[in-house]
């Protein structure tokens, strides 16, 4: 019996043990939906504070959850541009209901800063900007760089001409570098792809520079240009070296990291946008009337009698040229759904734009396809893929050697009575008798064409190896290839009148680059949280690049008449240019998150490299970082109505830049003598020992959320300390080389960035949206191993930027300029880097109507506007006949005509020719109107789910103290000595009205 007794016992007390252990469990049920609408969110996360527990929403916004031996828990609700919300749980419940409220001010975002893992804004550690799918694109962009423009603080988007699709550089906190890359890593979908700026051709038309020049004046396209920006999620900039130290040997210049859209569980949603416009020069740079008097005085008899020949009569050359109002079509289409499985997203574009140049224009055509399964709940696989299709002709603009080749050039030349578009009893144009074209006639007859076929595929693995409550491991792996083919045609015909000057009249360019980027890299992340809810973040993993560019130019000088194929031609050369790279890394990253209130980080980042003197060596790119939740600790209670979130922070990390493919070759060169062809050396060569260029940053600030949460406040410091720039420095003739590649000097640069973003209003019928972004950036030369030198000019006489210790490299110097023998210099003339930029931002919802508009200001900065010497020279200037008075280098003064007294003093003085850069542009205007839901449903039967009507335009103001046509302009591309004027493709300015509509 007693025996029984304790039998009896014991399974009594096992049955309460289960019972209490069951009975401490939660099971949790509800569904999360959106404020505004009321509707489910599908794909929500719902995460255990303190535990690797969770799920998401289904498609309508359900879920379900069970926590075993939980007697309560907090979970936490999270959604991409949604507020994250926290609800305590401590009883089971099926009818749970959670409410998202819109993230305007992106408190909540999750950013990913690492090559494999993400974290919460409120924890980062580091300034990282980012823009939303919807700030991005509020009227439409040709690319989607020029979309960037004024969204963040740090950073400069400006265009180096106007040209259709023509090169937009991206500048992330100032200068890094001298003579190497400048521009941002991009990283799309986890695969960085190229953003190869490729030569045409038109430089060996113009003579402006060689085959193969390092800085091409032919204004090339930069091939990020081929996304599509109706395609982007999201797009996280990590803008200095202590964010972006994962990336190692290729971040100096910050990294861009692009996410594309994705499908959604739930109802297949169809989105058609129709969009049709006009575009418009932006501003005029004007041109000089003449009388009888000073055509004569300025051309002599010639003048006079082309003058009377035209019964005086003023001819607008700028409107001939370049007052074409050119039409502007864009279709998109979206399709995304899926199960809880499986969701895709399918995409089209279809862009149409003419230039404000007749037979000028930009043609996109591009398709996207992404997909993600869940092969069970600890695998996932998702496949991305794009393919574009861009055509662009961009005329003859720019520099040139060749004779007033260009059409700034030739516009400079021409004076308003040259009736331009004459033609001749044949048909022919009439030639040009004051300069050495006609640009009526180049714009009619030369072509200028690039083709763009390219296609970016990756594949990405998830797998979820181990998950507790406690700790999880994971495992991914993406591979990727970024494949591009450019075919350029440039077709100089004999009928030309610069042609038919020529000895070997009829030129006839066919170019062709192939471009392929293949990424491989694995990565694991293991995460334990301990019972305190410190949680300790371990990843690790290894990277394989490969990058391959051939490129291709024929080149075939007097062709047959009519003809325009390279072989119908009396002279032909052949230019090749072949690149291959080949990188390999590896990184270690440990984060620390104690209890949400102090995130540390600490990592390093491995990188060898072909580019690479010693190929075998790996350079190591450390990092460390830490914030500090003030607002988290009861010292912070008596200020949390001042700011219920108040975050420190402070960062390091280095970075590199690599050195050219072959910087550390001597070049060679063919060379003809007695009728054999053989090498000889060219006047650069390499350096054996080359290295990357590295950048140590330290960073410091702070984020705040203030106004009771309707403002949110971020400050940045910065100083980087750039070390082995690599420098192209000049060595002894004995040598056989006048110049060699090799690292040289090191260079500061210093910055402070605000950004302020509001709710002034949020109501039921209004709300407004405002993000204002402030930021400067000043660098200094603090060591040079090699004599000064110029850059970023023509000479110095013309004005230039000056690499000197002690300076600004983007200081500007001129003939007047004086080289001390102490290193200083005296009559600096200016520096091409602004004082501050400042941006205005701003989304204002009315009842159904929707006001977006984006004002950017750049003060400061100078530009060397060799357009208004060029004007000088051919007598066009506008205020050429204006009087001023100059003061001479020896104290006295001249007075005169504008254009006289600036040409007298050339060569001594070189200020008159460097203006300000500052500029007040109005970047972008959106209104749109969406039609009630009920007025829908009357019009339509129930087959659209919205219909929204609109108008927007982009560029559509610009206020500047500037005689070109704008102050953004680089001569020479995407490098660091910008700012140089020689009458480029003028800027335009676009109207859109749009329609769209969802199914």
């Amino acid at each position: 019996m007693r025996r029984t007794r304790i039998a009896f016992f014991v399974v009594w007390m096992a049955i309460l043990c289960v019972s209490l252990a069951f009975g401490q469990g939660l099971e949790i049920s509800g569904k999360v939906t959106v404020t505004t609408s009321g509707e489910g969110l599908p794909g929500a996360n719902i995460s255990v504070k303190g535990t690797n527990l969770g799920t998401a929403t289904r498609a309508d916004g359900t879920f379900q959850l069970l926590l075993p031996n939980s007697s309560e828990a907090t979970l936490e609700i999270s959604f991409i541009g949604f507020i994250t919300q926290e609800v305590d749980v401590i009883a089971s419940t099926n009818n749970l209901e959670v409410s998202m409220r819109e993230d305007v001010l992106k408190v909540s975002e999750i950013v990913v800063t690492g090559l494999a893992t993400s974290v919460k804004k409120r924890n980062l550690a580091n300034s990282v900007g980012t823009v939303s799918a919807k700030e991005l694109v509020p009227a439409p962009a040709q690319t989607f760089e020029r979309a960037l423009s004024g969204k963040i603080a740090g950073v400069t988007v400006t265009q180096n001409s106007g040209a259709p699709g023509g090169g937009i550089n991206v500048n992330l906190r100032g200068t890094a570098t001298i003579t190497g890359s400048t521009q941002p890593l991009y990283v799309v979908d986890g695969v960085i792809v190229s953003n190869a700026a490729v030569q045409s051709g038109l430089d060996l038309v113009t003579d402006a520079t060689g085959a193969g020049s390092a800085t091409p004046q032919g204004q090339p396209t930069n091939r990020i240009a081929d996304l599509n920006p109706n395609d982007i999620e999201n797009i996280e900039v990590l803008k200095g070296a202590s964010a972006a130290a994962l990336y190692g040997s290729k971040a100096s210049n910050g990294v861009v990291i692009i996410t594309t859209k994705s499908g959604v569980a739930g109802q297949t949603r169809i989105d058609v946008t129709q969009q049709i416009g006009i575009t418009t020069i932006l501003n005029d740079i004007g041109t000089r009337s003449f009388t009888a008097a000073t055509a004569e005085d300025q051309y002599g008899q010639a003048g006079l009698d082309a003058f009377n020949a035209n019964g005086g009569r003023f001819i607008d050359q700028e409107d001939v040229l370049f007052g074409e109002t050119g039409f502007l079509s864009e279709t998109t289409l979206s399709v995304r759904g899926g199960s809880e499985r499986t969701q895709f997203y399918v995409s089209g574009l279809v862009q149409d734009e003419d230039g404000i140049v007749a037979n000028t224009g930009y043609q996109k055509f591009s398709g996207k396809a992404n997909v993600n399964h869940k092969i069970s709940d600890r695998l996932k696989l998702s496949a991305y893929t794009t393919f574009a299709r861009t055509e662009s002709d961009r005329s003859i603009t720019g520099n040139e050697n060749a004779g007033t080749t260009t059409l700034g050039f030739a516009l400079a030349f021409t004076p308003s009575f040259v009736d331009i578009e004459a033609k001749d009893a044949n048909g022919n144009f009439v030639a040009n008798p004051f300069a050495g074209s006609n640009p009526a006639e180049s714009i009619a007859l030369l072509k200028n064409k690039e083709t763009v076929y390219r296609t970016i595929n990756s594949l990405r693995l998830d797998w979820n190896l181990l998950k507790s409550q406690n700790q999880t491991l994971d495992f991914n792996a993406i591979a990727g290839v970024d494949f591009f083919s450019a075919e350029h045609f440039v077709f100089s015909p004999n009928e030309l009148q610069f042609e038919r000057d020529s000895g070997l009249p009829g030129e006839s360019i066919i170019g062709e680059t192939e471009s392929t980027f293949s990424n491989l890299y694995f990565n694991g992340t293991h995460s334990y949280t301990t019972d305190a809810n410190i949680t300790f973040r371990t990843t690790g993993g290894l990277q394989f690049e490969n990058r391959n560019q051939n490129n291709v130019l024929v080149n075939a000088n007097g062709l047959v008449q009519t003809q325009s194929s390279v072989d119908q031609a009396a002279s032909i050369q052949v230019f090749q240019t072949i690149e291959k790279q080949r990188e390999r890394g590896f990184f270690v990253q440990e984060e620390v998150d104690l209890n949400e209130k102090i995130y540390l980080t600490g990592g390093l980042r491995g990188d060898a490299s072909s580019a690479n003197g010693d190929t075998d060596h790996y350079f190591i790119y450390p990092k460390a970082s830490a914030s500090l939740r003030l607002s988290e600790y009861g010292l912070w209670d008596g200020l949390s109505g001042l700011s219920s979130e108040f975050k420190l922070r402070a960062a390091y990390g280095e970075t590199g830049n690599l050195p050219k493919a072959n910087a550390k070759f001597s070049n060679l060169i063919t060379e003809n003598i007695g009728g054999r062809t053989g090498l000889r050396p060219a006047g650069l060569t390499g350096d054996p020992n080359i290295k990357p260029e590295r950048t140590k940053e330290i960073e410091v600030g702070f984020d705040a959320t203030i106004l009771n949460g309707n403002g949110i406040l971020e400050l940045s410091y910065y100083r980087q300390n750039i070390e082995d720039l690599i420098l192209e420095a000049e060595v002894p003739f004995s040598s056989g080389f006048s110049a060699i590649s090799t690292n040289a000097g090191e260079m500061r640069t210093t910055g402070w960035e605000v950004s302020l973003g509001l709710t002034p209003i949020r109501s039921k019928n209004l709300n407004w949206t405002s993000r204002i972004n402030f930021f400067t950036t000043d660098s200094e030369i603090t060591k040079l191993d090699v004599d000064p030198f110029g850059h970023g000019g023509f000479a110095l006489f013309l004005g230039e930027m000056r690499v000197q210790q002690g300076f600004s490299p983007t200081a500007i110097v001129g003939a007047e300029s004086v080289f001390n023998d102490d290193g200083s210099i005296t009559n600096i003339l200016g520096n091409a880097n602004s004082d501050f930029n400042v941006s205005f931002n701003n989304n204002l919802k009315f009842g159904n109507f929707d006001l977006s508009f984006l004002w950017d200001w750049q003060k400061g900065g100078d530009v060397i506007n060799l357009g208004k010497l060029l004007t000088d020279l051919g007598g066009t200037s506008a205020d050429f006949d204006d009087q001023v008075t100059f003061t001479l280098p020896d104290g006295s003064t001249s007075t005169g005509a504008a254009g006289v007294q600036r040409l007298t003093v050339l060569g001594t003085i070189t200020s008159p020719y460097v203006e300000s850069a500052a500029y007040l542009k109005l970047r972008e205007l959106s209104l749109s109107y969406s039609l009630p839901s009920s007025m829908v449903n009357n019009l339509f039967g129930g087959q659209l789910s919205y219909f929204r009507i609109g108008v927007a335009g982009r560029n559509l103001l610009m206020i500047a103290d500037y005689d070109g046509y704008d102050p953004e302009v680089s001569q020479f591309g995407n490098v660091v000595a910008r700012g140089v004027d020689t009458l480029p493709f003028p800027s335009s300015r676009q109207f859109y009205f749009n329609v769209a509509f969802g199914l």
